[in-house]
C-alpha cells in the first residue's frame, strides 16, 4: 500500500467544479485524497455536512490539515473515517462524490493505490457503485468522475444494469484521454415510498432503506425472521444496520381483492379467516403491529393467500391488539359497502362484544365465532 497522497490534477479540478453545482444535504467524499472535493463542497451553502474517507490515513490527515487553513468548515460538522471503500461507513448520504483510481492495470506503475482501478479500470468502479446503493438517500446522488482509458462503454452498462440514472454533467479533453463527469441517481420508477421507509423492487426482492431517523432497519429484520417461522410476512433474505432485503410480494390490496369482480364471497371468507389465523399468532407471541384498523396497504393478496408486509412499527406487549384492531376493520365503513355486494352481512355489534371478550382472554377458539357474525 502506498503512503502517497494524490494532489489534485486535472481531473480533480473537473470534478470540484460540478461539486460546488451540484453538491447538496449529507456528503461523503469517498477516498478523498488531498480533501479537495470534500472542502469545495463545503462551500455550497447547500451542504450540511462532510464526511473525509481514505484507505491512506496519510491522506486522511492531509485533508484534515488542508481543512485547518478552511474557515467554511468551521460552521458545519465534519467528519474523518478511514475506511477501504465502504467497509467503516456508516449511514446514508445525500451527495458521494468519488474520484476513483481509473487506469487499467501497468506493471510499472509503483502507485497502483490511487492510480489503477483494476485489471481494466473499471473494476473499483463497478464495486464502488454495487456498494453505494446501500449508502445512498432515495433522493440522493454520486458524483463520480471516470476516464476514456476506464472503458466509457462498460461502466455505462454496469449503472443500467445496477438501476441507476447517469446524467453528464461534465467533459474534458486532455492529450491522451478524455474525462467524464456522471450524476448518478438510483432509478425511482422502482421506488414505493412509505411514512418511515422506502422500498426499492429489483425482480424479486424488495430492499427498504430508512426515509427518516424512525426507521429500525434492523428491528424490522428482527421481528420479520421470527414471523417467517409461522408462515406470516415476505421471506427475509438479508439485512444490514440501514437495510433489509425481502421477498417482494405482487399481488392485490385487500379491499381491492374483496371488490374484484371475480372473486367470490367463499374467496372473501376465506381470506378473512387465514388473516385472523394470523393475527390470532401473532397476539399469543406478545407482538403488535399496530398497523391492522387500516390494513388497506399492509395486507396483499397474492394467489388468493393473504401475506402481511411492512412490520416497521412492530412492538413487544402484554396486551396485543391485532385481532382486536382487524374487527374494527371488519366493522367498518369501508369495507360495508364492498361486502355488501357480495351478498355476506357483517354483525358488528355482535364483532365489537366479541372483541371485548377475546381482548380479556386471548383463545382461538373466538376466531369461529368471529367468522359466524360474518356470513
Amino acid at each position: 500500500m502506498t503512503d502517497t497522497v494524490y494532489i489534485p490534477e486535472e481531473d480533480s479540478f473537473l470534478l470540484a467544479s460540478c461539486v460546488i453545482k451540484y453538491v447538496k444535504g449529507k456528503t461523503l467524499d469517498m477516498g478523498c485524497g488531498s480533501g479537495i472535493q470534500g472542502i469545495t463542497a463545503l462551500m455550497n451553502k447547500n451542504v450540511t455536512e462532510v464526511t473525509f474517507s481514505d484507505i491512506n490515513s496519510n491522506a486522511l490527515k492531509y485533508a484534515k490539515d488542508a481543512l485547518t487553513e478552511d474557515n467554511n468548515s468551521k460552521s458545519k460538522k465534519v467528519h474523518f473515517i478511514h475506511s477501504n471503500l465502504f467497509e467503516n461507513i456508516k449511514g446514508s448520504y445525500d451527495t458521494i462524490i468519488f474520484n476513483p483510481p481509473y487506469l487499467p492495470e501497468d506493471g510499472l506503475d509503483n502507485e497502483v493505490l490511487i492510480t489503477t482501478g483494476g485489471k481494466n479500470g473499471y473494476e473499483l468502479i463497478e464495486t464502488f457503485l454495487k456498494q453505494a446503493k446501500s449508502h445512498l438517500n432515495i433522493d440522493g446522488q454520486i458524483l463520480l468522475l471516470f476516464s476514456s482509458l476506464s472503458q466509457k462503454g462498460e461502466i455505462d452498462q454496469i449503472i443500467k444494469n445496477l438501476n441507476y440514472n447517469k446524467f453528464q454533467i461534465g467533459k474534458e479533453l486532455l492529450f491522451m484521454e478524455q474525462l467524464y463527469v456522471y450524476q448518478i441517481k438510483i432509478l425511482t420508477n422502482n421506488i414505493l415510498k412509505g411514512q418511515r421507509g422506502i422500498v426499492e423492487v429489483n425482480g424479486d426482492v424488495a430492499i427498504k432503506r430508512a426515509r427518516n431517523s424512525h426507521y429500525d432497519a434492523q428491528g424490522e429484520a428482527n421481528f420479520l425472521v421470527l414471523l417467517n417461522k409461522h408462515n406470516i410476512g415476505p421471506k427475509y433474505l438479508a439485512n444490514t444496520r440501514d437495510s433489509l432485503s425481502m421477498e417482494y410480494i405482487e399481488g392485490q390490496r385487500i379491499l381491492d381483492y374483496f371488490a374484484d369482480k371475480d372473486v367470490t364471497k367463499k374467496d372473501i371468507l376465506n381470506i378473512i379467516e387465514k388473516v385472523l389465523v394470523q393475527l390470532y399468532t401473532m397476539d399469543k407471541l406478545k407482538i403488535s403491529k399496530l398497523e391492522l384498523t387500516h390494513p388497506y396497504k399492509h395486507i396483499i393478496i397474492r394467489n388468493k393467500e393473504p401475506v402481511q408486509i411492512d412490520f416497521e412499527r412492530c412492538t413487544y406487549t402484554n396486551k396485543p391488539k391485532n385481532v382486536t384492531q382487524f374487527i374494527q376493520f371488519l366493522c367498518s365503513g369501508k369495507i360495508a359497502h364492498i361486502v355488501k355486494n357480495k351478498d355476506i352481512k357483517i354483525d358488528a355489534k355482535a364483532l365489537r362484544e366479541l372483541a371485548l371478550k377475546y381482548k380479556k382472554d386471548i383463545k382461538k377458539e373466538y376466531i369461529k365465532e368471529i367468522l359466524s357474525c360474518i356470513e
